[in-house]
């Protein structure tokens, strides 16, 4: 009489299955938990202040260099880089201007996603004039006080707003333009708009 053997039995894939659906889906339910949880980083890459929500430009107010008024509305379409002034443009503020060419032409196939904006109290001084006259594609114009809402707290800021006419980063004075230019470039990178 022989005897059969039996097969031995094989083992289930059912654990198996489990711990690769486990480890698929174990990112998505951490990444909601900290999304409803309300956590944000304690560090940005950006070196402006990022503005959440991003407020939009007032609709009215500014004039250009020949006193008629510009709606906001004719400056969406392309990302700005402001630079705006609390007073007369220096030194310091003729040399940022160029600095901010300099970063704009740097940007290389990005630049013309970018325009420069100067906001300043009134478009006769003498210093913005000679700088519109070497960059012709600097749009310069007169706001009033406050305009975009701003403490005082240098002679200039910078502001960088989105082609759907929202401030979305601003720059204290001292911020450098290698800084600056880092802030564009990722910006640009990873935007579709504009």
């Amino acid at each position: 009489m022989t005897t059969a053997t039996m097969p031995a039995p094989r083992p289930s894939g059912l654990p198996m299955l489990l711990l690769i659906v486990g480890l698929l889906v174990l990112p998505f339910v951490v990444a909601t938990g900290l999304y409803f949880g309300g956590w944000q980083p304690t560090r940005t890459l950006q070196h402006g202040q990022l503005l959440t929500p991003p407020p939009a430009l007032p609709a009215n107010g500014l004039v250009d260099a020949n006193g008629r008024p510009v709606p906001t509305s004719d400056l969406h379409g392309k990302w700005l880089l402001v630079l705006s002034l609390d007073g007369p443009c220096g030194a310091e503020c003729a040399t940022r201007l160029d600095e901010l060419r300099r970063i704009q032409v740097s940007l290389n196939k990005e630049m013309g996603r970018l325009r420069r904006v100067v906001l300043a109290p009134g478009t006769g001084d003498p210093a913005l004039a000679e700088a519109a006259r070497r960059q012709p594609d600097l749009l310069l114009f007169a706001a009033p006080p406050q305009w975009l809402g701003t403490p005082a707290a240098d002679s200039y800021r910078l502001h960088i707003v989105d082609p759907l006419g929202q401030r979305v980063i601003d720059y204290p004075a001292a911020v450098g333009g290698k800084e600056l230019r880092f802030d564009l470039e990722r910006l640009l990178k990873f935007a579709w708009t504009g």
